[in-house]
C-alpha cells in the first residue's frame, strides 16, 4: 500500500453565505488548497467531494478551478460525507491508482431543513408509496437534539455528570472559536450564558447544538513518490483510516461487556472504529496525551464528552473531569477541537470532515491560519480526526490518524 500525505488545505468562511452559489463558496477553497500546497493544479488526477445537497457542484467547481477531464466523485454519507470523501481520496492514492487527489466538502445549510439536504428528493420520489401505506423512513422521535439529549440524561443518571459539565464544553469551544476567523461563532460565552440559553431538549440549550452552516473546505493529498518528486517540505502523513457503520448486535453486547455502558449504535460504532484506526496507525489512546491533539464531531456538547470516553482517553464516567480540569484545552494535556469544533465553526454536512483535516494539517505545519490558536509543539506529532453521521436509521463513523513522521 502506498504511503499518503496531506500537502495543502483551503477553507471558505463558515456561516450565512446566502448571496453565494455553491461554486462561489467552493472554488476559493479549492484554489487556496492548491496555493497552500504550492503545486501546479495540473498535477491533480482525481477529486472526491462530500455534499448531501450539492448535486453536480463538484464538477462545476473543479472545472472553474481549471481541473478539467479528471474523475470526480460525489460522496453522500450524512455528517461524515466530507470525511468519507477524504477516505476515498486516501484509498485512491494508497491503491496506486493516483498520485495527487483533491478531497473537498461543501454544503449550503442556512434556512434549510436537515430533511431537505439529507433526503428531501428521495421523500418526494417516494411520496406515492407513502400514500399507499408504506412506513415513513427516518428517525422521528424529536430528531438529533432529542437523541443526544437522551444520551446526556443517561450519562447524568449513570455517572453523575451535570448540566454544567456539558455546558463547559461550549465555553471551551467558544473560547477557541473566538480565535478562528473562519468560524460562524467567534464570540465567547460564560457558563451562565450557556445554561440560560433557550432550552431545546433538556439538558441541551441552543448553544449546545451546532448550527447548520454554509461552507466549504478542501485538501490536497499526494503519494510518497510525488511528495519527494515535487519537494513538498511539510507533508502530513495519513497513518490510519477506518470507517464503521451500524455496528450493532454482537458488537453492542461486546461494547457493554467491555465498558459497562450502552448509549446506542452510534456510540458503539465510535468505540470500535477508534480501535480499528488505532490498530492501523500503531498508536494507543495514551499516545495522544504525550504528543497529539484531536478534532472530533461535537455536534452537541454531550457528544464531545462521550467521545472522550469512547475513544479511550479516559474511563467511562470520567469525561466530565477532562473538561472541568482543563485537560482538553489548547494548552491542556490533550487538546480537543482547537478550531472551536462544530459548536463554534458550524456544521455544513459535507464540509465538516475536510474542514477538520484542514485544521489538523494547518496545526501540524504551524500555518499562519491557526497562529492565534496554535496547539503547543509537543502535541503536534499526532492528530486524530473523527466524524459521526446518521444516514437514515443507520450510523457511520470515519476516523483518521495523522503524523508528521513518515
Amino acid at each position: 500500500m502506498n504511503k499518503v500525505a496531506v500537502v495543502g488545505a483551503g477553507m471558505s468562511p463558515f456561516g450565512r453565505l446566502d448571496a453565494l452559489l455553491y461554486q462561489e463558496i467552493g472554488r476559493p477553497a479549492v484554489n487556496d488548497a492548491i496555493e497552500n500546497a504550492g503545486i501546479d493544479r495540473k498535477l491533480v488526477e482525481s477529486c472526491y467531494y462530500g455534499s448531501c445537497g450539492g448535486v453536480g457542484v463538484g464538477h462545476e467547481i473543479m472545472s472553474e478551478a481549471g481541473m478539467i477531464g479528471i474523475p470526480i466523485t460525489r460522496v453522500v454519507n450524512a455528517c461524515s460525507s466530507g470525511s468519507n470523501a477524504f477516505r476515498l481520496a486516501f484509498m485512491d492514492i494508497a491503491s496506486g491508482m493516483s498520485d495527487c487527489v483533491m478531497a473537498m466538502g461543501i454544503e449550503k445549510m442556512k434556512d434549510v431543513s436537515m430533511g431537505m439536504v439529507g433526503g428531501g428528493t428521495r421523500f418526494q420520489i417516494e411520496a406515492k408509496a407513502f400514500s399507499h401505506g408504506s412506513p415513513m423512513p427516518g428517525g422521528g422521535g424529536g430528531g438529533m437534539p432529542a437523541g443526544f439529549a437522551f444520551m446526556g440524561r443517561a450519562h447524568m443518571k449513570e455517572y453523575g455528570s451535570t448540566k454544567e459539565d456539558f455546558a463547559n464544553i461550549v465555553v471551551k469551544s467558544r473560547r477557541n472559536g473566538a480565535k478562528n476567523s473562519k468560524a460562524e461563532f467567534q464570540n465567547k460565552m460564560t457558563l451562565d450564558e450557556v445554561l440560560d440559553d433557550v432550552m431545546i431538549n433538556d439538558p441541551l440549550t441552543r448553544s449546545q447544538c451546532c448550527p447548520r452552516t454554509d461552507g466549504a473546505a478542501a485538501v490536497v493529498l499526494m503519494s510518497e513518490d510525488f511528495v519527494k518528486k515535487h519537494n513538498i517540505e511539510t507533508p502530513i502523513w495519513v497513518k490510519g483510516s477506518a470507517m464503521g457503520s451500524n455496528m450493532g448486535g454482537a458488537n453492542e453486547r461486546r461494547f457493554y461487556q467491555e465498558t459497562g455502558s450502552w448509549y446506542g449504535p452510534g456510540i458503539v460504532t465510535d468505540y470500535f472504529t477508534a480501535q480499528q484506526v488505532y490498530k492501523m496507525a500503531k498508536v494507543e489512546p495514551k499516545d495522544f496525551y504525550d504528543r497529539g491533539f484531536v478534532e472530533c464531531h461535537d455536534c452537541f456538547s454531550v457528544s464531545e464528552l462521550v467521545h472522550y470516553e469512547d475513544f479511550g482517553f479516559c474511563k467511562k464516567g470520567e469525561g466530565s473531569a477532562m473538561i472541568n480540569d482543563g485537560v482538553v484545552e489548547i494548552d491542556g494535556d490533550l487538546p480537543v477541537n482547537p478550531s472551536g469544533g462544530l459548536l463554534s465553526v458550524g456544521h455544513p454536512l459535507g464540509a465538516t470532515g475536510t474542514r477538520q483535516v484542514a485544521e489538523i494539517f494547518w496545526q501540524m505545519t504551524k500555518d499562519k491560519e491557526v497562529a492565534k490558536r496554535q496547539v503547543p509543539d509537543k502535541h503536534l506529532e499526532l492528530g486524530l480526526q473523527h466524524t459521526l453521521g446518521q444516514p437514515g436509521l443507520g450510523f457511520t463513523n470515519v476516523m483518521h490518524v495523522f503524523s508528521r513522521d513518515l
